[in-house]
């Protein structure tokens, strides 16, 4: 939430009008999930000799979300369009979609999960319908600072702080591409990612 909080406190500052202080939901978590990879200079001061570890887990972590993302999001259109499913009904396109976007989750066992109901746990569905795509275009954005901070981490700084001194003065779409960034929409974008994730991870096994 420190990505929030920063950029609430510098928008509010370069930006004159309060509704443009904030940029789409997706353009907020870019914010936010970005300010985890930027602290990397500081994370031993809390992560201490863990930090390697935390930041091995974090990167995997990222990488697992974006499909889980995609499967709420997936799932959230079919519920949409298909007000006349039954309870039951709802759970088993769930658990299509698990073997679709995990397929190497092992469900057996697992109750709740294993009938279908996982969906349960998220509240989103409920509280703030079709948010959690934005979460997954962010991821990407955020992804895209990691390996420019891997390559240098005062350009990358540089770059993210002028992405968020636009505020909510432009598209998302806008301040990616004035970030020379990559947009999420993009054919290859995902897999230039995952490649260079997957380089890194080989070169930093636990």
């Amino acid at each position: 939430e420190a990505g929030h909080a920063f950029a609430s406190y510098v928008s509010s500052r370069e930006v004159p009008y309060l509704d443009l202080h904030w940029p789409t939901m997706e353009g907020a978590e870019t914010h936010s999930m970005s300010m985890e990879f930027l602290t990397a200079p500081w994370h031993e001061k809390f992560f201490k000799d863990q930090t390697k570890k935390y930041e091995y887990s974090h990167l995997v972590g990222t990488l697992f979300f974006i499909p889980y993302g995609c499967m709420v999001d997936h799932f959230q259109e079919i519920v949409y369009l298909h007000p006349e499913l039954t309870p039951e009904e709802r759970n088993q396109e769930w658990l299509k979609l698990e073997s679709m976007y995990r397929p190497y989750l092992d469900l057996a066992g697992l109750p709740c999960y294993a009938r279908g109901a996982g969906w349960q746990r998220q509240l989103h569905f409920y509280t703030v319908p079709y948010y959690y795509i934005d979460y997954c275009l962010a991821q990407t954005v955020a992804l895209q600072y990691w390996m420019k901070s891997e390559e240098s981490w005062k350009e990358a700084w540089e770059n993210y702080l002028a992405f968020v001194k636009q505020g909510g003065k432009k598209s998302f779409v806008e301040l990616v591409e004035d970030a020379g960034m990559v947009l999420p929409f993009t054919s290859g974008c995902l897999k230039r990612i995952t490649d260079y994730v997957e380089k890194w991870l080989e070169g930093h096994k636990m």
